[in-house]
């Protein structure tokens, strides 16, 4: 969807590519893979013929309206009929071809300008600006520029959309009746959200380069590929020797939980009025963890005197795992050695904690099996993607010529 920050800037990602886009920004991507590598041709190709037959043409009022009632049935509405049937970008020279599907114009404007956009975001360069130029032409370390990179790693993923849509096609995998009710309501909400067809459609010409015919196919796209997605991890099988290994190399992850308070003196920050001495911040612990031992309710304490943002909600309850990345290493030491009950104060680089152990909570291999078995199929799908994008069945080939006269 399209997203706006302090009511005037927009996040420029559509609902359709939002996870492509998300490992984009993020330097990945399924499989892995984000260079291209792929053959290209220097010379302009015509787009391959329809993978399968269009709507036939509507010539009488009477097989417009069998055409729209057909539509309706199944879940799209008669105003976004016309939408399924436009050829959009499949009109104009592809971009690139893979395994005789074509990566059409629109699909890489947009994914381009989205995939811009959100690092722009990121880095907090105003688009437009003087510095939106200066940061695009700036040449990284392995010589190419931050276009040139973009548009490599936007390529990568329309590689994998397409790669998606030829094996799709050859296991007769089709969008259902729910599949296109899907992107029938989300694109309704996008309109509602923009206040009119009118208005989001200027959104997508202004924004992203593309009408909403073209954002239609892109929505058919997206949802081809978590179809075959969904059917392939179906056909996974995860044995539960590979569980139980697996379960046994991530022990730091599955292993028992540590329930405890803490209450934290801080030797610097924002949060402290005046400076004070490590000396004075361990006396403050110290005179603490007495008052706790005198018979102080540890929760009470905790809200009243930590200087943990949030600890007067909490009362300082923290419960973590031994791998817990927001817990400082010292307290994790302490806990996973502590008894029921132990009480002590830890100095770290923040400052000193109180600590109390209240519990250890025993965590077994059946109360994972489920989750491991799901991050395995992940696993075993994104090495399938991988062997999909190394087969030169489905090599990626560009066609340089239409390409650099979009970017």
């Amino acid at each position: 969807m399209l997203r706006w920050i302090n009511g005037n800037r927009a996040i420029k990602v559509l609902v359709p590519l939002v996870a492509a886009l998300a490992m984009l920004a993020a330097g990945c991507g399924a499989g892995g893979n984000t260079g291209v590598t792929a053959e290209t041709t220097s010379a302009t190709t015509t787009a391959p013929a329809p993978t399968t037959a269009a709507p036939a043409a509507t010539t009488t009022q009477a097989t417009e309206a069998a055409h729209t009632e057909d539509i309706e049935d199944h879940g799209v509405d008669a105003e976004f009929a016309e939408l399924m049937d436009a050829p959009g970008g499949a009109a104009l020279p592809p971009v690139a071809q893979v395994a005789g599907f074509a990566v059409t114009q629109p699909e890489y404007r947009y994914m381009l300008n989205s995939f811009k956009s959100a690092i722009l975001l990121n880095t907090g360069v105003e688009p437009g600006e003087e510095e939106d130029v200066l940061f695009w032409t700036r040449t990284a370390s392995n010589g190419k520029t931050r276009l040139d990179e973009a548009r490599d790693r936007v390529l990568a993923e329309l590689h994998r959309l397409k790669i998606s849509e030829a094996v799709a096609e050859s296991r007769g995998l089709e969008l259902d009746q729910d599949d296109l009710s899907n992107i029938n309501t989300d694109l309704k909400a996008q309109i509602d959200r923009f206040g009119g067809r009118d208005a989001f459609e200027k959104v997508l010409a202004d924004e992203y380069g593309i009408d909403l015919a073209d954002y239609w196919k892109i929505s058919e796209s997206v949802a081809l590929r978590e179809k075959l997605y969904a059917d392939e991890r179906e056909s996974i099988v995860v044995a539960d020797a590979e569980i139980r290994e697996y379960y046994d190399q991530h022990q730091d992850t599955y292993s028992d939980q540590v329930r405890y308070r803490q209450i934290l003196f801080l030797m610097e920050g924002a949060e402290l009025k005046t400076e004070r001495s490590a000396e004075d911040t361990k006396k403050l612990a110290d005179e603490t963890l007495a008052e706790f031992a005198a018979g102080a309710d540890m929760g009470q304490l905790a809200a009243q005197v930590s200087e943990e943002p949030g600890a007067a909600l909490s009362g300082g309850e923290r419960v973590a795992a031994r791998d817990d990345p927001f817990t400082p290493e010292e307290i994790l030491e302490w806990a996973f050695e502590a008894k029921a009950g132990d009480a002590a104060v830890i100095e770290t680089s923040f400052g000193y904690y109180v600590v109390y152990m209240e519990e250890r909570i025993a965590r077994a291999y059946e109360d994972f099996a489920s989750e491991i078995e799901s991050i395995l199929i992940e696993a075993k799908l994104a090495e399938q993607i991988a062997e999909w994008l190394a087969d030169p069945e489905y090599a990626l080939k560009v066609d340089r010529a239409v390409l650099d006269s979009l970017t």
